[in-house]
């Protein structure tokens, strides 16, 4: 017992001995860092029309988190493997700095959750992560993601997939993105990932771009199935595209469009989304924008549109105080208030909305 306990000790000391060497032979190239940053934005907002009470409409005076960007901390890590590859990962949280609580569902890294590998031939992730749309309209929305903005006219815009696999690479001009969900959503009773039943809770979004000066131009379709086995061959289908052009430093025009078709049950309609708007940097601090998004909902004859300007002033380069109003014409019964679809409006009611707050970035 005694020798082979001295035998263990010889391996163990051996393998020891090894691994220092690798750890020396890679030391001149592997480097890992690790950052911590996050967004904390909070201020107050009123809104028409917000509900009934006595069989009357009112409105609302609120606490909102996020109006200009969306409340967050989050870990970054890379560790460079040499011969071009790096090891990626990111975990971030939402939360509302309102109340103190877990945006996404409760999630605690609801915004996003995935390790990877970045390589010469592209990036390939796993885990909780952004649809190809998010990565393509963010920086082609006029108003920029304020919580008033094209989120609103469409979740999908700023959404994740659970249990995604996600391809990232760039050719020339272009870049192209591609992901695969095996259930889009974890947070649904068997909206995914049941064995046998691979078409519930799937995702499959592709997406492309295209830069040359001026001009920033993307394409992204995305398609969601059921999340329930009698659901599992109904589809939520999106087809959007969008365009930017900066007309002079301090000026860029926007355009964009969505093609909308669902028969899953919870989602069924049919509609086509235009929007147009601007940004314009008035100074150094001062930065304005403006838009306009009008939505047919051609299985309803519903045409309900948004109008909306947000401005921000910033005090430093990690401090700004913004200010936000929109305004929404529904028709024919449609429920578009200033923060999305049934949010806080009464149906068939007009909407106006008006926001102030301070955002700080860290």
């Amino acid at each position: 017992m005694q020798y082979k306990n001295t035998v263990s000790s010889a391996r163990l000391a051996r393998y020891a001995v090894g691994l220092t060497a690798l750890a020396a032979a890679t030391s001149g190239h592997a480097q890992s860092s690790v950052i911590l940053y996050g967004i904390v934005d909070s201020g107050v907002a009123y809104v028409t029309n917000a509900g009934k009470s006595g069989g009357k409409t009112g409105g609302a005076t609120q606490m909102i988190s996020g109006g200009e960007a969306a409340d967050r901390f989050g870990l970054q890590g890379v560790e460079d493997l040499g011969g071009g590859m790096k090891a990626i990962f990111t975990l971030e949280n939402g939360f509302s700095v309102a109340n103190g609580t877990l945006q996404q569902g409760g999630r605690l890294f609801g915004r996003q959750a995935f390790v990877g590998l970045k390589t010469p031939y592209g990036t390939v992730t796993l885990g909780r992560q952004k649809v190809p749309i998010y990565d393509y309209f963010f920086p082609l929305d006029p108003l920029a993601y304020f919580n008033w903005s094209l989120v609103a006219q469409d979740a999908q815009y700023a959404n994740r997939a659970d249990n995604s696999i996600k391809y990232v690479t760039s050719i020339g001009n272009f870049g192209f993105d591609a992901l695969y969900s095996t259930g889009y959503d974890a947070t649904i009773v068997n909206g995914g990932q049941i064995p046998g039943e691979f078409r519930v809770g799937q995702e499959i979004s592709v997406g492309t771009s295209y830069t040359a000066g001026p001009i920033l131009a993307a394409l992204a379709y995305d398609l969601r199935r059921g999340t329930s086995t009698s659901t599992q061959s109904d589809k939520e289908q999106r087809l959007t595209a969008g365009l930017s052009y900066q007309v002079i430093p301090a000026l860029k025009l926007f355009a964009g469009y969505k093609w909308f078709n669902s028969s899953i049950p919870a989602t069924a309609a049919r509609s086509d989304m235009y929007y147009g708007g601007f940004q314009y940097r008035v100074s150094p601090a001062l930065f304005v924008s403006g838009a306009t998004y009008y939505t047919d909902i051609t299985s309803a004859h519903q045409h309900p549109i948004d109008f909306g300007v947000n401005a921000s002033y910033f005090l430093s380069k990690r401090t700004s105080l913004y200010a936000a109003a929109s305004y929404v014409k529904n028709s024919n019964g449609s429920n578009l208030g200033v923060a999305g679809f049934g949010s806080g409006v009464v149906a068939g009611s007009n909407q106006t909305g008006v926001e102030v707050g301070i955002n700080h970035k860290f």
